[in-house]
């Protein structure tokens, strides 16, 4: 390399331009060559880091979609378990033995039961005002839609407020609740 420089500055008559002109052409050769093998070196190792980083990412997309959806899996588990609980108590209803009622009271002054519905409620071992007035509004719901679509109309929603009126012989109050209230609604 000594040579070649020194070549360049020397003012010898053995080195010629033209020999001057082919080194700075080498040298402009050879830096042009170290540049690209430079550039395409850090890039390479650039494009290796965006795509670690792309998949990084990708794969942090994916984990949070994976969580959302595991946590959507886990309240429907939680709601299939209530159902569950829910058809269980009303399967056990079903299929144990009625037990025989001391009396019956007449459901029937409860505004929204009818004959049918009184039925429904004594196979469901619902015979007294007591009993009504201690039953949850979920579980007269789940007797009205398991006899069918035809009882979909009614709303149990205040029927054990009436039964209870009944069962402390509040007879006055009942009837006016009645009078104010359409279809015994709240």
């Amino acid at each position: 390399m000594q040579i070649l420089v020194s070549g360049l500055f020397s003012a010898s008559e053995s080195y010629g331009k033209s020999d001057a002109v082919f080194e700075i052409i080498l040298m402009l050769l050879v830096a042009f060559i170290l540049g690209y093998l430079l550039r395409y070196f850090l890039s390479k190792s650039s494009s290796t880091t965006a795509n670690c980083d792309d998949w990084a990412h990708k794969c942090e997309l994916l984990q949070n979609q994976l969580n959302g959806k595991q946590n959507e899996i886990n309240k429907l588990q939680a709601a299939l378990e209530d159902c569950q609980k829910s058809h269980d108590k009303l399967q056990f209803a079903a299929t144990s033995k009625p037990k025989k009622p001391a009396k019956k009271d007449d459901l029937k002054i409860v505004e929204g039961i009818g004959p049918k519905i009184e039925q429904l409620l004594f196979e469901a071992e619902i015979y007294t005002w007591d009993d009504l007035s201690k039953t949850e509004v979920s579980m007269l719901q789940a007797i009205l839609d398991k006899a069918g679509p035809n009882y979909k109309v009614h709303n149990p929603e205040s029927w054990p407020f009436q039964a209870k009126l009944a069962l402390e012989n509040k007879w006055d109050e009942l009837k006016k609740w009645q009078d104010e209230h359409k279809a015994g609604r709240f």
